[in-house]
């Protein structure tokens, strides 16, 4: 099925289309973009739904598209994206300001109990019947002019966002979880804007395996490999790769020759930095170790294999129990910390695990908290069932 499209590409179609989202309050939209060949994703294509309307902005012919921005951050309006986390952070690029009013289609599906992380293809057929057509999955959204097959595709990302936000919505509110919804979306736009505005070296793959000065070196790398990517707009990556600039801050070394030893350094594109990846070792090797910034770890090692494997199969009972998807609470680790906060008596002043905060406490926190302290069993009920167990109090 065509998706019937208007195409904007200048400034007073622009905003038209604004002044009608003002009017609607209500506006969808989903972007495309390349991000693999320079520093930030290179936005190609905004498409908007509003008022049963689908426009097409072209952000090259239109320029500044400021004013798009502004009424998405409109406390007035509400904002319908899938999965959105790109689409966000183009948002927050421009405004310097979160959405206030912003629903996900995709986090309020894990909410209802659908699989979770749901793609928009999947959810628009099982709430519509329609199969999405994904060809131009993998086009070039650069290259002009755009084909009526590659517009007709960008159009039906937006066209039944509408349709499933008031789907989605509505049995939201019947299960009286929309508050926990715009806690969970609020939290995941706040870490979006941490990780656009911190300094991410914390994020590097393979870090977990250093410590001490080689987490000095590690920081002092990446910042040089962000400011030298961002000037010359390519992705950090293509200055020096992530398992390179790990090695070096292991090996801890500012000779140049010995750097050149490590396999990969010899490519001409890299060997090029050698000079000023010495200076950047060579300063960071008399820096005081940094403070990691991630989020707290409850105790040292690791709580029993057995008792998280305990806790994970309750997490999957409670989740189909009470219709939502167990990705959505908790991952592993989330377990891990929440065993480890309960169990070591030097971790009441710390700082809660999420599982004891907000909805996931409410969901699910306090069947664990009983589940540890043995106020509440779960026990085998009919091994041939999908869901083998179930909860009991004690005798």
């Amino acid at each position: 099925m065509n998706a019937h499209y208007s195409y904007i590409t200048n400034q007073e179609s622009l905003h038209q289309l604004c002044a009608k989202i003002s009017a609607e309050r209500v506006v969808a939209f989903d972007t495309e973009f390349v991000a693999e060949d320079s520093y930030k994703p290179e936005l190609c294509l905004v498409q908007v739904a509003v008022g049963g309307d689908v426009a097409i902005i072209d952000p090259y012919p239109c320029g500044d598209l400021s004013p798009f921005w502004d009424t998405l951050v409109d406390p007035l309006n509400t904002v319908i994206v899938h999965a959105g986390r790109e689409e966000t952070l183009f948002c927050y690029r421009a405004t310097k300001k979160l959405i206030p009013n912003l629903f996900d289609i995709q986090i309020a599906a894990g909410f209802l109990g659908f699989e979770f992380p749901a793609s928009y293809g999947n959810l628009v057929h099982r709430f519509t019947g329609m199969l999405l057509d994904k060809e131009e999955t993998r086009s070039d959204w650069r290259i002009r002019p755009l084909s009526q097959q590659q517009l007709q595709y960008a159009a039906q990302d937006v066209r039944d966002l509408p349709k499933l936000y008031a789907t989605l919505k509505n049995q939201i509110e019947k299960l009286d979880r929309l508050s926990w919804l715009e806690e969970e979306t609020k939290q995941r736009q706040l870490e979006l804007q941490e990780f656009e505005s911190g300094d991410n070296w914390y994020r590097i793959s393979g870090i977990q395996a250093l410590s001490g000065g080689s987490l000095a070196i590690v920081k002092g790398l990446w910042a040089w490999r962000d400011a030298k990517a961002n000037e010359r707009d390519t992705p950090p990556r293509k200055i020096l790769r992530d398992d390179l600039l790990i090695e070096l801050a292991r090996r801890g070394t500012s000779d140049v020759r010995r750097m050149t030893s490590l396999r990969g350094m010899e490519h001409r594109h890299t060997k090029q930095y050698l000079p000023e990846l010495a200076k950047v070792i060579e300063a960071s090797l008399n820096q005081p170790m940094p403070v990691w910034p991630r989020k707290q770890r409850y105790g040292k090692g690791q709580p029993a294999g057995m008792l998280t494997q305990f806790l994970s199969a309750a997490l999957a009972y409670i989740c189909r129990t009470k219709r939502i998807a167990p990705a959505i609470v908790a991952t592993s680790e989330d377990l891990r910390d929440f065993v480890k906060y309960r169990l070591d008596p030097k971790n009441a002043d710390a700082d809660p695990p999420s599982l004891t905060v907000g909805w996931r406490a409410e969901i699910i926190g306090r069947e664990l908290d009983e589940l540890l302290t043995g106020k509440l069993a779960m026990v085998l009920d009919d091994p041939e069932s999908e869901m083998p167990i179930k909860f009991c109090r004690p005798m």
